[in-house]
């Protein structure tokens, strides 16, 4: 089956005159084409879409070339009523909320280790039971620092209210899951997977997969609100490489995860669910998270984020064990 690349690579090879938008001609980047008749796309995306649900576990996926906000705003206009969140949500859902004209119910979680937790199912009993005009509980998992809601979150919102996830921080979940948490792309109604944070894709480019027939149309619909009419086929042929990739390579995660507890053992991190996202406790080392930030970007080292007390590392399928190990030897290095 030819892929999103391909069908592009055909034109470009095929075409030498370009009569169409966009305006650069081919100039700025040859793969960057617009629809061409009735020979591309084609089914190219629908069958893109196909084969990465099946990847990510889920009933439908839908390429987003708005983030993963993109999928959350839709979502919630799909539930089409109050929903659910923790208080430390991303800005996305309660632009939402607004967006929809609905109420979004914040729930504080549990804290530990000066943060706050993800939502668990008595967090989510709690708020249901305090707002019961919610038709949909939006849970993050996993969150900024790598900490998942367990799956009991599932049987608590069961029969209430849709489950919904952002997902934006674990699109790496599902392609090796002996590893790594279950994903709620499983199991939740709607998720939403950041590719570009965690996989080999382009900035801005995410998942949406969607487990209930019901949805499915309403946030399709809502995707036709929100999305534009001039996707990039960049985009969409880089969320199709990047699920592709990552399942053809998967194994190598078991390299990269010798490496990152090695890294682990030597510096103080945070105890977290995903041993890709090395959190780094500056406070153990004596310092600030803003400090030792800077210290390592003096270096030519940058970090994903910093707070008062950590910060924090992305490590992905991209990265070489060796390069996992340099970064614990300059870690090791500025705590002298």
């Amino acid at each position: 089956m030819s892929g999103i690349f391909d069908k592009i690579d055909e034109y470009v090879g095929f075409v030498f005159s370009r009569w169409h938008t966009p305006g650069h001609k081919g100039m700025l980047c040859k793969r960057d084409i617009t629809e061409i008749d009735d020979s591309f796309p084609s089914g190219a995306v629908s069958d893109a879409e196909k084969a990465t649900a099946k990847l990510l576990g889920g009933k439908y996926c839908r390429f987003l070339v708005g983030g993963s906000s993109m999928g959350i705003k839709a979502a919630v206009l799909a539930a089409g009523g109050d929903i659910l969140v923790a208080e430390n949500s991303h800005r996305a859902l309660f632009e939402a909320a607004e967006l929809a004209g609905v109420k979004a119910f914040s729930v504080k979680g549990k804290t530990r280790d000066g943060l706050t937790m993800p939502l668990d199912a008595s967090d989510v009993e709690r708020g249901l039971k305090a707002h019961p005009s919610v038709k949909a509980v939006y849970i993050t998992s996993p969150d900024y620092y790598g900490l998942v809601s367990p799956f009991e979150v599932a049987e608590a919102v069961k029969g209430k209210a849709y489950l919904f996830c952002d997902a934006a921080h674990g699109a790496h979940f599902p392609f090796r899951p002996d590893l790594f948490p279950p994903s709620f792309s499983r199991i939740a109604d709607i998720s939403n997977l950041s590719a570009h944070k965690t996989l080999p894709a382009y900035t801005q480019s995410a998942y949406m997969v969607v487990n209930n027939d019901e949805l499915a149309p309403k946030a399709d619909r809502a995707l036709e609100l929100l999305g534009t009419t001039s996707p990039s086929y960049i985009l969409l042929g880089g969320l199709e490489y990047a699920a592709r990739y990552t399942y053809s390579r998967r194994a190598r995660y078991d390299r990269i995860k010798e490496a990152a507890d090695e890294l682990r053992r030597s510096v103080p991190t945070l105890k977290n669910d995903d041993f890709t996202r090395v959190v780094v406790d500056a406070e153990k080392m004596g310092t600030t998270g803003k400090d030792l930030y800077f210290k390592l970007k003096n270096r030519g080292i940058v970090a994903e984020k910093f707070d008062d007390r950590y910060v924090i590392f992305i490590i992905t399928i991209c990265d070489e064990p060796e390069a996992i190990i340099k970064l614990k030897e300059e870690l090791c290095a500025v705590n002298l």
